[in-house]
């Protein structure tokens, strides 16, 4: 099995699983919307869930992750899986008192910002109850950095999928059944996360303990710590800043109005989708395959594998990013308007989204360099890159609410800040490791480009077409369901036809992926 077919598996795998976590996510995100609407107590708890994130990110997923799998990955090709495992324990026996401290402390502001406000801040009192998820998530992502690094994927996906399986049992048959106010439901949510975290630590470990991972083994080695602790600082700082980045924006379209951040996060969370089923699944494969012809000193490997990654988001992003803009008012709309989740609030959050799927294409490539950066052990060009998308996001937004433009200029400010954000890294990974850069990415660019707008104009014209002439005789909702289908099937078909007759480079997976729906009318396309 060559490596692209390998490589390919995983990924289809991983965004399989991934599909399943985003389809309870967005039931979950569906549920929030319809029992809280608009209101303060739903904001009140995205700010909550927002908090123990920021660390997650810092200290989980986004830092120390992205430190120690260019070293787990060097042990592992010199030392074998034995030592790797052992040196990961000891990480963890390193991190874990003090993420225990963080949470202890996160808490204890939490209380004292509520005794403060006299008891008034639902915000705090919910950021206190959901901080123990933020030491779970973040061994839990150690884990499964070492457990993708044995070849072994999917777990972390269909962990986060049973995280919004309880979520959603939490609010949706505990919270609506035994809570007597909104708080009280919101109370239910922030406990479901909590076993949701439990869970996402646990699976990961069952995959680690599978490959012959033992808590006992701690494998001393005090140069391979001292590395990842020169790769941490920095990459520590730069997943802070980007969190502080998304921290402030929420905050300020929280200060602009309690309907203004579930406005912010509906659109966020839609645009999350895309990037989330395969982006970040291609990520994920991606950064195992770049750490181990680093450390191989494999430069060919290196530049295949990053083209490979980066022609893969741009085909899916780009295409997601105009087909999302086109069908921004249907697609919320179908979504989201249950409940207290009405007309003029999906209105109001397709403007967001349209603004959000254009800085989409971006957050994905984003993932890539990153990770091509990380890599390469540059990761304070990743710090300074998340200092600059701060800066940009920080004057824009303070400048576009005193203006008056609210949370849609919040959301500008957003999209420039991502855009900077990869010009800068990329003028970094060109600068430090040009080695990544050897295939040019233009022709498949331009290619994607012109497909995504041919996409995105049968997407939009189809829709209304086909929406006007079921009117009257369709209920609005199965409208929807068949007007968006049929043009958004459309689009998606022509731009597929599009980029295989053009001969894209990844052509043989989009044919893999179409084979596998249309073996069920006997019908294949030619390898």
């Amino acid at each position: 099995m060559t490596e692209q077919t390998r490589q390919y598996q995983a990924m289809a795998k991983t965004a399989s699983w991934t599909m399943v976590s985003r389809v309870l996510g967005l039931f979950r995100d569906q549920l929030i919307a319809a029992v809280f609407g608009a209101s303060a107590i739903g904001s009140a708890f995205v700010i909550a869930f927002q908090i123990p994130n920021l660390f997650r990110r810092l200290l989980g997923e986004g830092a120390l992750s992205a430190a120690i799998v260019p070293v787990l990955a060097d042990k592992s090709v010199k030392e074998g899986s034995l030592a790797t495992f052992g040196w990961l324990n000891f990480v963890l026996r390193k991190v874990l008192p003090w993420m225990i401290g963080l949470t202890l402390i996160g808490i204890g502001t939490a209380l004292a910002y509520d005794f403060a406000s006299a008891g008034r801040s639902e915000a705090a009192v919910l950021t206190a109850i959901c901080m123990p998820y933020m030491p779970l998530i973040c061994v839990a992502a150690l884990f499964t950095s070492a457990v993708n690094l044995s070849g072994r994927f999917g777990l972390a996906e269909i962990a986060s999928g049973v995280l919004n399986l309880c979520m959603i049992v939490a609010l949706g048959v505990f919270g609506e059944n035994f809570a007597s106010s909104d708080m009280d439901k919101a109370v239910w949510l922030c406990g479901g996360a909590l076993v949701g975290g439990a869970f996402q630590l646990l699976i990961p470990l069952w995959g680690l303990r599978r490959e012959g991972w033992r808590p006992g083994l701690v494998h001393v080695d005090e140069a391979a710590w001292k590395t990842l602790g020169v790769a941490f600082l920095p990459a520590a700082l730069g997943a802070g800043v980007q969190q502080v980045n998304v921290l402030v924006s929420r905050a300020l379209a929280y200060d602009v109005s309690d309907a203004g951040l579930m406005y912010y996060y509906v659109a966020n969370r839609i645009v999350e989708l895309p990037i989330g089923l395969f982006s970040a699944s291609v990520a994920v494969v991606i950064f195992p395959a770049l750490a181990t012809a680093f450390a191989g000193r494999d430069v060919a490997a290196l530049a295949r594998n990053y083209a490979r990654g980066m022609r893969l988001v741009l085909a899916v992003n780009v295409g997601a990013a105009f087909g999302l803009a086109a069908l921004a008012v249907p697609i919320v709309q179908l979504l989201f308007r249950y409940g207290r989740f009405n007309e003029g609030n999906c209105l109001a959050t397709s403007h967001l989204l349209v603004l959000f799927a254009v800085a989409m294409p971006f957050h994905a490539m984003i993932s890539i360099v990153t990770r091509a950066l990380n890599v390469a052990g540059q990761t304070r060009s990743t710090f300074i890159a998340a200092l600059h998308a701060l800066a940009v996001n920080a004057v824009g937004s303070v400048t576009a609410v005193g203006m008056g433009h609210g949370v849609e200029g919040l959301a500008v400010a957003n999209a420039a800040s991502t855009v900077w954000q990869y010009l800068v890294l990329r003028h970094y990974l060109r600068k430090h490791a040009p080695e990544f850069l050897e295939e040019s990415l233009l022709k498949p660019a331009a290619q994607v480009f012109i497909g995504s707008l041919v996409l995105g104009i049968i997407a939009f014209n189809g829709y209304s077409f086909l929406h006007g002439v079921l009117t009257g005789h369709l209920d609005e909702k199965l409208n929807l369901v068949v007007s968006m289908g049929v043009a958004g099937v459309s689009g998606m078909v022509v731009y597929a036809l599009y980029l295989d007759r053009l001969g894209y480079p990844e052509r043989d997976l989009l044919r893999g992926y179409a084979n596998k729906v249309l073996r069920f009318a006997g019908v294949q396309l030619r390898a």
